[in-house]
């Protein structure tokens, strides 16, 4: 058996790659958008949108986050109904 060698700056900067930015940030879209077209209207809070933020280098890559950010709500919705964990699949 060979052994492997992974070179973890090279593959840093490659999660880092402007292209890699662009599927992270494509990736958190999709997810936005599931939470908007399964999110529950309200009568005090109104409309739910979730937004996404601009990825941004991290430790080990990129990230990008879907969020409540400024929109009470989206807030509302997610702490009554998880819409975020389930957009993302997790429920």
């Amino acid at each position: 058996m060979s052994r492997v060698k992974l070179n973890l700056p090279g593959f840093t900067e490659f999660r880092r790659d402007a292209g890699t930015r662009r599927v992270v940030e494509q990736a958190a879209a999709q997810v936005a958008a599931r939470a908007n077209s399964m999110a529950s209207t309200t009568i005090k809070a109104g409309k739910p949108v979730y937004s996404v933020a601009t990825p941004i280098n991290s430790a080990v890559g990129s990230i990008a986050l879907v969020s409540t950010h400024d929109n009470t709500a989206a807030r509302v919705d997610n702490a009554a109904h998880n819409t975020l964990l389930k957009a993302v699949g997790g429920a």
